[in-house]
């Protein structure tokens, strides 16, 4: 192997990456974030995650750009440095004095509420036997004495005086405390590709395939913009649920395909279209003739589409049951607040006149139901719908016509 210039040995490029790397799995664990729980950036640690039962989880990020023969990242061993220095870390932060926990008693609460995980695109090795006794005593396979004099031998192995060091401070934890503390480390490893793991996060979240990547740009340039201003006004970069709901979330909305208003649609018409009630209720206010047979299918179609379409999309999935019923909602509230100003105490001689004007303004508005503006027709059609389910009326005393 070529020896590297002073140039490419002092380069930034790996520590970049690291950066990367941590920020990308913070950015995963927000998506993934339920009601009541946090995500921090270097906040506890490197990332770390609050749940809502008053736990916590502390993620170490170790990222190489070191390969093995085959060009897949090289094997996390077990007398590696990122291992030895993350439980250095960890069991410098568990006997932390400065945190209050110089006592045992606070050690072991601490210990009890946390969760340590090492997170690392390096791969997995047979041949470290650490992890596989790691294991093993975790499942109580093991005694915490064999742990330990395999960790010992380990101390005397290595030549290494950092790693000497790290593992010199792990073992310097009270017994009961590194009994307790093994039992709660968790390794993830050959976790290379964030980006896949970031956006099938996001496509879970009920977005089109061909959404994802437009909303993981937005969503990952709005975090880093906003975790630069947090980081230059000096505050913690820390998302509760309820904060990344309310600072992100129409990023995921914007991204939904508009519904097709134009498909085609093929009409099933009552064998009486006159018989039905909101024809009746027209024609009762003078807004159609009795025998306006064009008229009556022209508005019957507008009904009878409303109604196809909202089942299509409800079936499709491209809306939910709430948001149909919040446009029903929605259209009723405005007919009410218009019978209320045009037709609730008109005088008799007027009613009709009264009438007409109210469907007249209604006519005109073209409704929305989840972001979607309906056309002239559709909007029309739920006028239609609704008076014909005895919902809404146009007479002073439609409801008992």
């Amino acid at each position: 192997m070529a020896k590297k210039s002073f140039a490419e040995q002092a380069s930034a490029d790996t520590t970049e990456i690291g950066f990367h790397y941590q920020y990308y799995y913070f950015l995963y664990r927000l998506l993934n974030l339920k009601s009541g729980q946090s995500v921090g950036l270097e906040v506890k640690d490197d990332v770390h995650t609050d749940l809502d039962n008053e736990t916590q989880i502390l993620f170490q990020l170790k990222h190489t750009v070191q390969q093995n023969a085959t060009g897949g990242s090289i094997a996390l061993t077990e007398l590696d440095g990122d291992l030895w220095k993350t439980l250095r870390n960890w069991a410098k932060i568990i006997s932390d004095d400065t945190a209050g926990r110089d006592q045992q008693a606070k050690q072991h609460e601490f210990i009890n509420k946390t969760e340590f995980h090492l997170i690392s695109n390096k791969s997995e090795s047979s041949r470290n036997e650490f992890l596989r006794k790691l294991e093993a005593y975790k499942a109580t396979a093991l005694s915490l004495e064999d742990l330990c004099t395999h960790i010992n031998a380990l101390y005397e192995k290595t030549q290494d005086k950092d790693i000497k060091g790290y593992i010199g401070e792990v073992l310097t934890l009270d017994k009961n405390i590194l009994a307790a503390f093994l039992r709660k480390i968790y390794l993830e490893l050959n976790l290379d590709d964030l980006h896949t793991l970031i956006k099938m996060a996001i496509k879970e979240k009920m977005i089109e395939s061909s959404k994802v990547d437009a909303v993981f740009e937005r969503l990952d340039s709005n975090i880093r913009t906003d975790n630069y201003i947090r980081i230059k006004e000096g505050q913690k970069i820390e998302l509760d649920f309820d904060s990344f709901y309310k600072r992100y979330r129409t990023i995921f909305s914007s991204s939904r395909e508009p519904l097709q208003l134009g498909r085609p649609f093929a009409p099933a018409f009552p064998e009486d279209v006159f018989a039905q009630v909101f024809i009746k209720q027209l024609v009762a206010v003078s807004a159609m003739k009795i025998d306006d047979v064009e008229r009556a299918f022209e508005y019957t179609t507008n009904k009878l589409k409303i109604v196809r379409f909202l089942d299509d999309w409800l079936q499709s999935g491209e809306l939910v049951a709430d948001e149909i019923a919040d446009f029903h909602k929605d259209v009723k509230t405005k007919w009410r607040n218009a019978f209320e100003h045009w037709c609730e105490d008109c005088l008799d001689r007027d009613v009709v006149d009264k009438a007409k004007q109210l469907l007249y303004d209604l006519r005109k508005i073209e409704f929305s139901i989840a972001s979607n503006k309906l056309n002239t027709e559709l909007s029309n059609g739920e006028l239609y719908h609704l008076s014909d389910e005895r919902l809404i009326g146009w007479h002073r005393d439609w409801k008992t016509l």
